[in-house]
């Protein structure tokens, strides 16, 4: 079995995967001020969870954009199955070639994303990753990384809004039917929905006309489930495809 570790912004998703196709993940929130004994109560809970025995465990990978963490829940994890941890970017390097002027700038989160699509589709492929940034990475047809787009997420757009705007009630994002809304919450709801909607749609048209050919979009991320209901027809929603990601990187290594 391998241990996945995608430690981000909001949330930490820890994934016990098999195979590609038995792969069970959890999203527990990215709590700072957590001890390394917090952590630890946290991880035996879930391995208990799922009958999960220290000499099940080969091998342990993380990805992380938060380095106050991170060496923590290595440690943690370490302990637990006397295992060394790798991390994505410093101990693996993700086997695709990488066009971005600094490539060590690029996070490990989006090459295992681009990475990940590239073994389930052929490339060209745009991989559009909703989280606390929206990220959209872009793999040419030569299956080579070339770089992509970040955007602030949506809970941090919402976020934003309601700090600034103090007669605007604090909604939760629903899917919405009609791009006019006829009171504040619908209208706050429509414009985040159908304003996200029309960014992807219209990035990914972008993409299109500078390379001069059409691309496979996968929608992963949080908050993939709603938006992914306004956008076109044609994209592919993977809610795994990070997971998948460390499962196929462990059989490169």
């Amino acid at each position: 079995m391998v241990i996945g570790v995608d430690i981000g912004n909001t949330t930490i998703e820890i994934g016990f995967i098999k195979n590609i196709n038995d792969i069970v993940s959890y999203k527990l929130a990215t709590d700072l001020k957590k001890t390394s004994d917090d952590w630890l109560l946290t991880f035996r809970n879930l391995f208990m969870m799922e009958n999960i025995y220290y000499d099940d465990v080969k091998l342990i990978l993380i990805s992380s954009v938060v380095p106050h963490i991170e060496d923590k829940i290595a440690t943690v994890l370490g302990n637990i199955f006397k295992l060394k941890p790798l991390f994505i970017n410093k101990d693996v390097k993700v086997p695709i070639k990488i066009n971005y002027k600094n490539p060590e700038e690029v996070g490990s989160d989006r090459l295992l994303n681009a990475f990940s699509a590239s073994k389930k589709i052929k490339p060209p492929l745009v991989v559009v990753d909703l989280g606390t940034a929206i990220t959209f990475d872009v793999v040419n047809s030569k299956g080579e990384y070339e770089g992509g787009l970040i955007f602030p997420g949506i809970e941090s757009s919402l976020e934003c809004l309601f700090s600034k705007a103090a007669k605007l009630p604090k909604v939760h994002l629903v899917q919405m039917g009609s791009v006019v809304g006829k009171t504040t919450q619908d209208s706050i709801n429509a414009g985040i929905f159908w304003g996200y909607v029309s960014l992807i749609d219209g990035v990914i048209d972008k993409v299109e006309s500078e390379y001069k050919e059409p691309f496979k979009v996968i929608i992963t991320g949080g908050g993939a489930d709603i938006i992914s209901k306004g956008l076109r027809e044609g994209y592919i929603l993977n809610r795994k495809l990070i997971m998948e990601g460390f499962y196929y990187l462990s059989k490169e290594l």
